[in-house]
């Protein structure tokens, strides 16, 4: 009986540690990620035969996103509903419903993570937090390891696995963002001349 329950404990213990973390990690990159506004920066993109691809990129809550590269003639734009293939005027080449897609996910107004994705894990390491999960009501079986600073909780990188197991990896570099944060605080001081807090007279 003694043995049993000890057993017991070396099964169970752990796994209520492990959920305890998951829903911090979870709780503080849910946060951290929706008072950020925008996000923009420069972008590497790595698809499944390993072909390297680069350029700038723009992220602006909700939904909004545009991918610019530096080495084809095509750049990507997304909204809430439409994935669109546009040529560097501008002019659109081709478009595609964007579904379940996990950026649009992200780029919602007020993520909920655990209402959009099924979360397999959720780590923390030295300098960042990083979460493999799959989407909520997709089509597909495909899973997406999403890697935030550990600080700042922008997101560096983003890999896609697909139902097939080929793998498309974005790393974002030299990121920029506004936050809600920022956006009131500097709305409070011009409203009125009112004093950010902390703000020097």
């Amino acid at each position: 009986m003694f043995s049993f329950s000890i057993a017991v404990i070396l099964i169970l213990f752990p796994w209520h540690i492990s959920i305890a973390e998951t829903d911090s990690i979870i709780s503080k990159i849910q946060t951290g990620w929706n008072d950020i506004q925008t996000m923009s920066g420069e972008f590497s993109q790595i698809d499944s035969d390993g072909n390297l691809e680069n350029g700038k990129f723009y992220f602006l809550k909700p939904y909004q996103s545009k991918f610019v590269y530096t080495n084809k003639d095509e750049d990507i734009i997304t909204n809430e509903t439409l994935l669109r293939v546009v040529d560097k005027k501008g002019f659109q080449i081709d478009s595609y419903a964007i579904g379940g897609n996990a950026l649009k996910n992200l780029l919602s107004s007020n993520l909920d993570i655990e209402q959009e994705f099924i979360i397999d894990y959720a780590i923390e390491n030295e300098f960042n937090y990083e979460i493999q999960a799959g989407i909520k009501n997709a089509s597909t079986s495909s899973r997406v390891i999403l890697t935030f600073n550990k600080d700042t909780i922008e997101l560096e990188k983003w890999e896609i696995f697909d139902e097939l197991g080929n793998k498309t990896v974005l790393e974002f570099t030299k990121i920029k963002t506004v936050s809600y944060t920022h956006l009131r605080a500097h709305e409070t001081r011009e409203d009125g001349g009112c004093r950010v807090m902390g703000e020097k007279k």
